[in-house]
């Protein structure tokens, strides 16, 4: 079988990869060892989680693993969990990569500009809250209505916030405010520029900009506000986005069908025998030139599949990426903030979390309701959007643990706890699933379990209790676990490698140039001539709406 581009993993990256290589008219195999889509931004039942967890677990006695197993064991550890799986197990969609998709965003734009975003649906998240103590919170000040509501700031604190939001919304870039103060820590800028307090200049930090310790810097935690401020509105209240279904996993899914309808070939379970690359017998007479100037052909060869896959290019992340194969990209200048090793806590409740202020008269009025078919300025489809619940207790939402906010949580890091229930589509009715996170800045000797039980624990005192019942909450299922990042190759300079994982621009860029050329047959017209196809941009254009059926998939 011979494809243009072989994609190994069906991770989000390599789902959008896909589908854009899919629509651009190449012809895409698309490969993942596992039984489900989504590789490790997956959305798992009950019992595929536990399998995954079991997988991933080092087990002494265990058989020699894959390649790829074995390197999903090194960047997941510390794994442990319940031993027994609660009642509807398979009525959960647990995500392994929880988050929540700023409603303006190149996500977003591409979910629009591919069409993906008419296979699936999204949620608003109801509240952004800071913990403050057991069975109370803070609300967070994110727009001119909240800050105008707050009946807990003086006039002068709402004049000090007013001004720095009004700056944040804008273009900052230049403004005095700003000059030679980029790398300046972003709680000392708010100090000594706007003159904040602690309260206020802690909530902007964490809940706002989302800044994973004290020493983060002030321009990209300013890019970050920015973007909060400006996606707040677009589709209701809330800046924010859950997707149904488990959120990410779902969403590279949704990529992976657009793919198979313009398509693209799927083999799912099926590990990598082995991937090397070949030359074709009737080349065999090539002269040396020739050959030299031709892009290499590689066969790809599955386990318990009799054909061999033969493609001019391979894609894949770093677990997939064979021994022989140099993994190390240059990083991008784009994206020079370091990643760390997460903590990720997965908790099943069957109470719902209040998110009551600390003071009641704090937040006396509950948001507007959310028009979901108000119309959107995005160009394309918009994602269909529910309305948020406006009461205390809530479905979705995202509670942030500022460094040293209880006794025994980290004084150097933040941690967050997100909060989805029946209304994202992700658990059955009265059950809610806690997603607890923490980067780890400094290595720990500590277990994911050690490091994230108190924040779990402080959650559960936000639990609402049911009638009748004083008993404490207990969890109905727990999985602990770190997640470390792909841990980058040393650079071999007197290496020549076969195969480049991961250079998607750079390999596309050889489809570019060699000028492949395909026949376009749009579906009810007839064959145009062969034209060179030129793939000027990562994403092809939109197709209407029609030229792409869900029949097909």
């Amino acid at each position: 079988m011979d494809f243009d581009a072989v994609v190994l993993g069906t991770g989000l990256s390599e789902s959008i990869t896909a589908a854009a290589l899919s629509k651009a008219g190449f012809k895409v195999a698309h490969i993942d060892s596992n039984q489900y889509y989504g590789g490790d931004d997956a959305s798992l039942t009950l019992d595929e989680l536990m399998e995954w967890a079991d997988q991933r677990a080092s087990i002494p006695d265990d058989k020699a693993p894959s390649d790829f197993l074995a390197r999903q064991r090194a960047r997941f550890t510390s794994i442990t969990h319940s031993s027994t799986l609660p009642t509807q197990s398979r009525q959960y969609s647990i995500s392994l990569a929880p988050s929540i998709i700023p409603s303006i965003g190149p996500l977003i734009d591409s979910l629009i500009a591919s069409g993906v975003s008419r296979y699936g649906n999204f949620k608003l998240l109801e509240k952004v809250a800071i913990y403050d103590r057991p069975g109370g919170v803070k609300s967070v000040p994110g727009s001119k209505e909240d800050v105008f509501k707050s009946k807990v700031l003086s006039l002068v604190d709402k004049r000090r916030l007013m001004r720095f939001l009004m700056f944040a919304a804008g273009e900052f870039e230049g403004k005095t405010e700003l000059e030679g103060k980029e790398q300046l820590p972003f709680l000392q800028f708010l100090h000594d520029v706007f003159s904040l307090d602690d309260q206020a200049a802690s909530a902007i930090a964490y809940a706002l900009a989302f800044c994973m310790s004290a020493s983060d810097t002030t321009l990209p935690a300013l890019q970050r506000i920015r973007q909060y401020l400006r996606s707040a509105g677009r589709y209701g209240a809330s800046p924010f986005l859950v997707g149904h279904y488990g959120g990410l996993g779902e969403i590279a899914q949704g990529f992976c069908r657009t793919s198979a309808v313009k398509g693209g070939t799927y083999i799912l379970g099926r590990r990598i025998s082995s991937i090397a690359p070949f030359v074709k017998q009737e080349d065999s007479s090539s002269s040396a030139h020739e050959t030299s100037l031709r892009p290499s052909r590689y066969a790809v060869e599955l386990e318990d599949f009799a054909e061999q896959l033969n493609c001019d290019l391979v894609i894949c992340s770093s677990d997939y990426a064979p021994p022989t194969a140099v993994t190390t990209v240059p990083p991008s200048p784009l994206n020079a903030r370091q990643v760390f090793p997460v903590a990720r806590c997965v908790a099943i409740i069957d109470r719902p979390i209040s998110f009551s202020p600390a003071e009641p008269s704090a937040e006396s009025s509950a948001p507007p309701p959310v028009d979901a078919d108000a119309p959107s300025e995005a160009p394309g489809e918009p994602p269909a959007v529910e309305s948020s619940n406006p009461n205390y207790e809530v479905d979705t939402g995202l509670l942030v643990f500022p460094p040293s906010s209880f006794e025994g949580a980290s004084a150097i890091t933040t941690a967050h706890v997100l909060v989805t229930g029946e209304g994202s589509l992700s658990a059955p009715k009265g059950k809610y699933i806690l997603y607890i996170s923490m980067p780890l800045i400094d290595a720990s000797p500590q277990s994911a379990a050690a490091l994230l039980t108190p924040y779990l624990d402080a959650t559960l005192t936000l639990a609402i209790e049911k009638p009748g019942e004083a008993s404490p909450i207990n969890p109905l299922f727990t999985l602990f676990y770190i997640q470390h990042p792909p841990a980058p190759a040393t650079a071999a300079t007197t290496m020549h490698p076969d195969i480049l994982a991961v250079e998607v621009l750079k390999a596309s860029g050889h489809l570019r140039d060699s000028g492949v050329e395909r026949d376009t047959q749009a579906e009810g017209r007839e064959k145009d001539e062969a034209t060179a196809l030129e793939v000027d941009a990562f994403w092809p254009p939109l197709d209407s709406v029609d030229d792409e059926t869900v029949d097909d998939w």
